[in-house]
């Protein structure tokens, strides 16, 4: 799992996982138009929300930690959690 490539969607899945208090606010530091229209748990609707984003952007996983970073005052990201998931964390962005 290469911090330089682009998410696969189970990437996307477990960092999904990792998002709480603050994710309705997702769009706006992805930097996406997205509706929140989809059913289904937080979970599935982050879901959804990342995956628009992977096909709206074509970015790399590090773009993406890069703006859950900037969202920390905003959105809740388990950052241990991450680490565990995808063997580094927000840690990679220093270097």
């Amino acid at each position: 799992m290469s911090i330089n490539t682009i998410p696969t969607d189970k990437e996307i899945a477990n960092i999904s996982a990792c998002i709480s208090e603050g994710w309705e606010l997702l769009p706006v530091y992805l930097n996406i138009n997205e509706q929140m229209d989809v059913d289904g748990s937080r979970v599935y609707k982050i879901f959804h929300i990342l995956r628009s984003w992977k096909r709206q952007k074509n970015e790399t996983m590090k773009l993406l930690l890069k703006s859950l970073v900037e969202a920390e005052n905003t959105i809740v990201v388990d950052w241990e959690l991450v680490r565990k998931i995808l063997g580094y964390g927000k840690e990679v962005l220093l270097l």
